[in-house]
């Protein structure tokens, strides 16, 4: 590949290959605290303990001296740890619970790594390569296949918050500057068509005299239905796009939710939606010109009742009158899962909490506590092809869960925690994305501006 087009702060950015790049000691170095697990190594506080403790040596290299005498287990491994960012100017802050700020940091204006924001996997039937996103205002491609060599980086001149492959086009919604508007910050989203990656980007535009995306930074882009593109905001606004002749054309623009939207899918015509101020779910149909249908309130009983009440009549199985079911903190992400038993969407919260909606009624049918707030979510599958759901903490700790009741374990299920003490995770704050891979891999990125490259090994007794 010789190269992206141009793009990136209303097309003045530009591409550039950069060899080797810059790996971080690929697969980790060995030793560690073997011996040592405490609740930080275990399950949630006050949770139940995981199913698995993994082994520091082989979690880190791959390999153990104590082999199949270990006490400890050889379920995930750690390929590489990547610098995928450049250092940044901190900004002070002291607030806690702030999604996009500090996360209970007590940042000092001093260089720090730019946090990696968002992760894409592009895969054909000869390569896999991963796309991330960072705070440095660049998206950066990995090669997989050589031992993650960074092939290029893409300076698009304002924060990269939101990066989705899909459809084989690399979206990216960053905060930029357009030729229209050159002394203001907007919302800007540029496609990439990946079998012509030479080609200047497509730019998603509201309007011939408003050429760009939204008034304020993007803060989340999703490919639904394989042909439409939802994207939302700091301010609280999700529009809805499709693809027409050679450009992406807004066909509906969203309002309800008050600011940053976090979360986006889509099930059966519905796209539900988050905020992580208002820390509300909003279900809109858009078989009726996108009309919001439901409100899931933060904090409070669902089954209460009103007009816009989505478990009005939800059957046996249900949250009970008078229990809570909506999230008390910031939501973070939201994540459909479809199964034999019916159709989901799960949410995340710094609440510390994922919670599992019935798809069809809006019934809160699972909650599930972490003991620090969760901010990223994935759905993989192990070896043998169970569903996995990766949970990315505030702490930087890992969580893996399996999704589904089996003979062996009960549905979310924790079973196994990682940490940079014990085994091997993100320092500095949180595990900002998550993203699946192929052969039971995935990826993580987080405020000490890594990636780190991950797979689920052998068997996990579900």
């Amino acid at each position: 590949m010789s190269g992206f087009g141009g793009g990136g702060g209303g097309g003045r950015g530009g591409g550039r290959g950069r060899g080797r790049g810059n790996r971080g000691g690929g697969r980790g170095g060995g030793g560690g605290y073997h011996q040592r697990h405490d609740n930080m190594a275990g399950g949630q506080q006050g949770g139940p303990p995981p199913k698995f403790k993994p082994c520091s040596d082989f979690t880190q290299t791959g390999s153990c001296p104590r082999g199949h005498n270990c006490s400890f287990h050889h379920v995930v491994q750690l390929h590489a740890q990547i610098d995928a960012s450049t250092p940044i100017q901190s900004q002070q802050s002291h607030q806690k619970n702030n999604y996009r700020g500090g996360y209970n940091q007590q940042n000092q204006n001093r260089m720090t790594p730019a946090p990696v924001s968002s992760i894409g996997v592009w895969q054909t039937d000869n390569m896999i390569k991963i796309f991330t996103g960072s705070h440095d205002g660049f998206w950066r491609l990995w090669n997989a296949s050589a031992k993650f060599v960074k092939e290029f980086e893409h300076n698009m001149s304002g924060k990269v918050e939101t990066l989705e492959v899909a459809s084989n086009f690399l979206f990216c919604g960053f905060e930029g500057t357009c030729m229209a508007l050159p002394n203001v910050k907007v919302g800007m989203i540029h496609a990439w068509n990946l079998s012509a990656p030479n080609n200047p980007p497509l730019e998603f535009h509201m309007h011939n005299l408003a050429p760009y995306a939204h008034a304020s930074a993007v803060s989340i882009v999703k490919v639904v239905e394989g042909d439409k593109i939802l994207s939302g905001d700091r301010h609280g606004t999700i529009r809805v796009w499709q693809f027409q002749v050679d450009k992406f054309v807004l066909s509906n623009t969203l309002h309800g939710h008050i600011g940053e939207i976090t979360g986006l899918t889509a099930v059966d015509n519905m796209v539900w939606s988050t905020a992580a101020t208002d820390q509300t779910i909003r279900l809109w149909d858009l078989s009726k010109n996108g009309e919001c249908q439901h409100v899931i309130p933060s904090g409070t009983n669902a089954n209460a009742g009103g007009a816009n009440n989505p478990q009005q009549g939800v059957p046996n199985g249900a949250a009970a009158a008078g229990a809570p079911s909506g999230h008390t903190g910031a939501i973070t992400s939201l994540l459909p899962f479809k199964s034999s038993a019916g159709s989901f969407v799960l949410s995340s919260s710094l609440d510390g909490t994922v919670k599992a909606w019935n798809s069809t009624d809006g019934a809160c049918v699972h909650t599930e506590s972490h003991g620090s707030g969760v901010v990223s979510m994935a759905l993989s599958a192990d070896q043998k092809n169970h569903p996995i759901l990766l949970v990315g903490l505030e702490s930087g700790n890992i969580m893996a869960r399996n999704v589904m009741q089996t003979p062996n374990a009960p549905a979310f299920c924790l079973l196994f925690s990682l940490n940079s003490r014990y085994t091997a995770g993100h320092t500095d704050g949180p595990c900002r994305a998550i993203k699946e891979g192929p052969s039971a891999t995935f990826y993580t990125g987080g405020d000490d501006g890594k990636l780190l490259v991950w797979q689920l090994i052998g068997d996990l007794g579900l």
